[in-house]
């Protein structure tokens, strides 16, 4: 792997600024010849007519662009042949889309407009705008449509240098640079997302079906999101609601073989604006959306795991408002789920367990003939709610926002009986967050920017009331949370460059009421953390095949309740964890550069970072099992060291002829615990995916494959001193309980065709073959690899129809 990375570094590097390289050499004359184009025009305003001075026009495919003069114009030099979306936008306007065919010369003037606002792609492009100088990638349209049907997390995996941390098949979390849980924020349409997600077995509360964009932020955003944002964001955007007189929506069905798993969602949408002849033009939006999964027990090539269907019913409701100068948007989303645990990973006694993990394979599996979708102890029953209302205001001097949002966690984890005992773990969880947000016009058509205060309030209750717990035996304590944000970030865009900077300030208090083991008496606990964030970056466009970017960021994170408090078993994880109150909050600096190049056949984008993280907050393994009352568990807990992140992901796309293209994506990540002088544990192993494709008219057909190295940079010793050497059972791999699963390949196909009903109803059929060759084989960031293989060859169904 080391090998094929340098080699592929090299052939980056060679590759000359002005184009012609070796992979072009051979077109060189024709690729001068077609890529002398240009693009002009006047930016005005929508109403006025008058120009508008300052505004941003880009060329979406190219990331190329320039900014208008004092008379609103602007041209775009030295663009190839082609198909282009050309995009104006200015603080204060809607951001306005074009689509163009580029032969020669073309000119394309922009109106833009402040009366017809679109809720949601305001929340989009301020988005954009507030991080020009960092790494993003996108999934939609197409490529988000052939991820239908599955969860969060693994929608996620086409992004290179995004994983996930896998608890069984049912439960992936994303996992960006090898970093998860708290330290990826993510947005979901515009208000963060707050659930239980400190649990490795935690997935995200979040119908995927809701979005029609998934945008990555990689690295750290703090400055912008928050402190928490160490790792990077993941940003859910919907469709814009419509906001004429129209009827429309869509229906998604999608098969698994394996659990003959169902999906089916739905959306129904409608708009409404008067007649022109209203004094004051106004429109309503209006979405219903639904989603109903239900799964049965999955299979491995040779055997099927019991107790692994999954159950869901999602809806959401969106309305909105518009009048010329203000928008009034509300948001109303309800995710209710039940996940079977697999039966194996919860043993009685530890003989057992140490026994079942040196087996390699779990003694509840079920043959094929006892196939059920019911679901059993242990079990995951999931209810999250959330309610968004955002109102935006037309301002002299820019736009004013304010978004309020209420979240309510409902989790609740039912164990396998022992004896007489019914354990059940409840956890509810309250959260309020709140953000005041503006964004001035350019300052001496130059600066642009916005400004925001922003405010979190949390109540947990995990047993009793808030402040009067009933018991200890819990897995972690009932507590309230407060969190406070001011931040400022400023921009300059000019013809070929654009710099933005900005810093934040935070403050938490977190308190938590719980009475310590073995003891009667209830204890308060508080915790007060304050810290600045900061960050600076470039996006520099040399010509119309290049693009460089290069940010310093900087965020940290406080320690959450478990890390601090945490003394039990984790249920779904099946685990027992020990926290340490005096764990201290995590400081991130992180460095980031990227370079894009593109031609009329080939393009790729490479990514390097390097994050540097003082007192890393990790799950360590102790080497022994833990004896409790719910059985026999593998026994973890908190710790901190200084730790170092550092990688790259590559992705590059060749037309090889016009039907045919070859797409292929590297990520490389090495994790080092710098004061114990050895590997992190639990940290993605590299990966290579290529996929062959062949279009033709609006059907696709292509295969992937995909390898995963075997993770050999794993810890050497146990880092956990308190235990006793004559109860440490496993001593090697850092007193991992398992070492890590040999290296494996899969291959996957999929075909795809589009029917064209009419002008405004079409239909997409698609077929994919996930682990085509049913592979057996077990991947080290899953927590139940431990006890069994993973999910065999599954065969799925996808039909969507627009009206």
């Amino acid at each position: 792997m080391k090998k094929i990375v340098s080699i592929l570094i090299n052939i980056f590097f060679t590759l000359p600024l002005g184009g012609g390289g070796l992979l072009l050499a051979q077109t060189k004359t024709e690729v001068h010849h077609d890529c002398d184009c240009f693009i002009q025009g006047i930016v005005v305003d929508g109403i006025s007519k008058q120009p508008i001075a300052g505004a941003v026009v880009l060329v979406k495919e190219l990331n190329k662009g320039a900014s208008t003069d004092a008379k609103g114009f602007y041209k775009i030099s030295n663009i190839c042949q082609g198909k282009y979306t050309i995009i104006g936008r200015i603080v204060g306007y809607e951001e306005k889309s074009y689509i163009i065919s580029l032969d020669h010369g073309t000119e394309q003037n922009i109106k833009l407009s402040e009366s017809e606002l679109h809720l949601a792609n305001i929340d989009i492009k301020a988005q954009k705008i507030d991080n020009l100088t960092q790494t993003k990638n996108t999934l939609e349209n197409a490529a988000l449509d052939q991820t239908r049907g599955q969860s969060l997390g693994e929608a996620l995996k086409q992004i290179s240098g995004v994983t996930t941390l896998q608890t069984g098949s049912s439960i992936a979390k994303p996992v960006i640079h090898g970093m998860h849980s708290n330290r990826v924020l993510i947005m979901n349409n515009g208000v963060r997302q707050e659930g239980q997600q400190w649990g490795s077995e935690h997935a995200p509360e979040i119908d995927p079906f809701v979005a029609k964009r998934i945008t990555v932020l990689k690295g750290a955003a703090g400055v912008r999101y928050g402190s928490d944002a160490v790792a990077g964001v993941i940003m859910l955007e919907p469709e814009a609601l419509p906001d004429s007189n129209k009827i429309g929506g869509e229906l998604n069905t999608v098969y698994f073989s394996n659990g003959n798993q169902m999906v089916t969602s739905g959306i129904f949408e409608s708009g409404y604006r008067p007649r022109q002849s209203t004094k004051t033009p106004y429109s309503i939006g209006l979405r219903l959306q639904g989603t109903f999964k239900r799964g049965g027990d999955i299979s491995t090539p040779k055997y099927r795991l019991a107790n692994t269907g999954i159950s869901e019913i999602n809806y959401s409701l969106s309305a909105n408002y518009k009048r010329k100068s203000w928008t009034t948007d509300i948001f109303f989303s309800q995710f209710n789920t039940q996940i079977g645990v697999f039966s194996g990973s919860h043993i009685g006694n530890a003989t057992d367990l140490i026994e079942a993990i040196r087996r390699g394979t779990p003694l509840a599996i079920y043959t094929p003939e006892n196939f059920t979708y019911t679901i059993n102890r242990p079990l995951q029953d999931v209810q999250h709610n959330l309610l968004k209302i955002k109102n935006l205001q037309q301002i002299r001097s820019g736009k004013l926002s304010l978004t309020l949002g209420r979240q309510y966690d409902f989790r609740k984890e039912i164990d396998i009986l022992r004896g007489d005992k019914n354990l059940v773990q409840l956890f509810k969880l309250n959260t309020y967050t709140g953000e005041l947000l503006f964004e001035h016009k350019p300052l001496f058509r130059l600066l642009s920017g916005s400004a925001g205060i922003t405010g979190l309030y949390q109540e947990n209750l995990t047993t009793g009331t808030l402040t009067q717990p009933r018991t200890s035996t819990v897995l972690i304590p009932n507590f309230k949370n407060f969190t406070a944000g001011i931040f400022l970030i400023e921009r300059i865009v000019q013809k070929q460059w654009e710099m933005e900077g900005g810093f934040r300030y935070d403050v938490r208090q977190l308190t938590v009421f719980r009475i310590p083991r073995g003891k009667q008496a209830i204890t308060q606990n508080q915790k007060n953390n304050q810290n600045f964030t900061g960050t600076l970056g470039a996006n520099y466009r040399p010509n119309s095949r290049w693009n460089f970017l290069t940010n310093i960021s900087s965020a940290w994170r406080a320690a959450t309740v478990n890390e601090l408090y945490s003394d039990g078993v984790h249920h779904g994880a099946a685990s027992y964890e020990r926290g340490d109150e005096n764990i201290v909050p995590e400081i991130a600096l992180n460095l980031s550069f990227t370079a894009n190049y593109i031609s009329k056949n080939f393009q790729t984008e490479i990514h390097f970072y390097n994050n540097y993280i003082n007192n890393f907050i990790f799950l360590s393994p102790t080497g022994r099992p833990a004896l409790t009352i719910r059985g026999a568990f593998p026994e973890f807990f908190y710790t901190q060291t200084n730790a170092r992140f550092r990688g790259l992901d590559l992705t590059g796309s060749f037309q090889i002829q016009k039907s045919i293209s070859l797409n292929s994506k590297l990520s490389y990540l090495q994790a080092q615990d710098l004061s114990n002088n050895q590997p992190l544990i639990l940290i993605p192993a590299n990966r290579w995916e290529n996929t062959l494709r062949y279009d033709w008219k609006k059907s696709f057909i292509s295969l992937t494959n995909l390898y995963v190295a075997k993770q050999n940079r794993v810890p050497s010793k146990i880092i956990f001193k308190e235990v006793p050497s004559s109860e440490i059972v496993f001593t090697e791999y850092g007193g991992d309980f398992a070492p890590p699963p040999p290296a494996y390949m899969l291959w996957n196909a999929a075909i795809s065709h589009q029917f064209a009903l009419n002008n405004k109803q079409n239909l997409g059929i698609s077929l994919t073959v996930s682990n085509l060759l049913n592979t057996t084989y077990r991947d080290y960031l899953n927590r139940f690899r431990y006890f069994s293989d993973e999910i065999g060859r599954n065969i799925v169904i996808r039909a969507k129809y627009n009206f």
